[in-house]
């Protein structure tokens, strides 16, 4: 996913009743959701960093990040139909989100993707499979060339990278995280923004962390990311939407054309937001790719 500092900080420090109660909305939701069923949480620590993980499954692990200020809980329909294809899958709440803290002032794309090593070190996992989504896709590209040795296969859902939007997309983009807006304004901008047109955006109105958002975008742009945006060696594969303004699906053709062992399945009706359009085509990728690792 392609970043940009947020260009305009929000103004004004008192708002009106609605707009409060859209903050308290946007704060309670999904990322502050109970433990989904089936699921066990846990927290992991290193140092200042405390990091809040749901695991279910067992086999073969595959871990996944989620994408700018968002949930790990956004992938739970996905992860529960790996976890009944046979896989053991952890979530992870990347620092700032839920329960999971550590500073974010000057860290780097290096110190996210190493907070996901240490994930996998306190759960004692040797090898796995590293998914990450939009903003993830760029996390789980440094995991991957952090330690490519310890990387079965790369799954990158949306693939941003050289090709960015142009400039009013961005501007809708960031509204989304503006708890300023009314109800209707920020589902304009979540539709505009994450979805494919005539997809219903509900699935997303909740869940948004501004703050975060902004972090992670400021440690993505720290980072010299051209050592890492092959995401190591491991077999990769890329899932693109193809009405995607966020990441557009060129940037996705290239990774594939320029990366050895990388396969992309793009699909049509589908558009940044991924998971909630076409669910069943999505894990039948991801779990065919998983397979074919054996």
């Amino acid at each position: 996913m392609t970043l940009r500092t947020i260009g305009q900080r929000i103004q004004g420090s008192l708002f009106c009743i609605v707009a409060i109660a859209f903050i308290a909305a946007m704060s309670a939701g999904t990322a502050f959701a109970a433990t989904p069923e089936g699921w066990s949480r846990t927290m992991v620590e290193k140092g200042d960093v405390h990091l809040e993980i749901f695991e279910r499954g067992s086999g073969k692990t595959v871990l996944m990040h989620p994408s700018l200020g968002r949930p790990a809980q956004d992938f739970v329909g996905l992860a529960n139909s790996v976890v009944e294809a046979g896989y053991h899958v952890v979530l992870i709440n990347p620092r700032g989100i839920g329960a999971s803290t550590g500073p974010m002032d000057k860290v780097k794309l290096q110190d996210l993707g190493n907070d996901v090593w240490m994930v996998a070190d306190r759960l004692k996992l040797d090898k796995v499979f590293m998914l990450g989504q939009n903003f993830g896709n760029r996390v789980s590209r440094t995991v991957s060339s952090l330690q490519p040795d310890r990387v079965i296969g790369l799954v990158l859902l949306a693939c941003g990278g050289e090709i960015e939007p142009d400039k009013a997309t961005w501007e809708v983009f960031w509204k989304m995280y503006d708890p300023s807006l009314s109800p209707k304004e920020h589902r304009e901008a979540v539709a505009s923004s994450m979805f494919a047109k005539g997809n219903d955006p509900d699935a997303f109105l909740d869940g948004w962390h501004q703050k975060t958002a902004k972090l992670q975008a400021s440690a993505a742009e720290r980072t010299d990311f051209k050592p890492l945006f092959n995401g190591g060696t491991a077999p990769a594969l890329v899932v693109q939407g193809l009405q995607d303004k966020i990441a557009p699906p060129q940037n996705a053709f290239d990774f594939v054309t320029n990366r050895p062992d990388a396969r992309l399945v793009a699909f049509p009706d589908m558009g940044h937001a991924m998971l909630p359009e076409q669910p069943k085509h999505i894990s039948d990728a991801v779990i065919n790719f998983l397979n074919d690792q054996q």
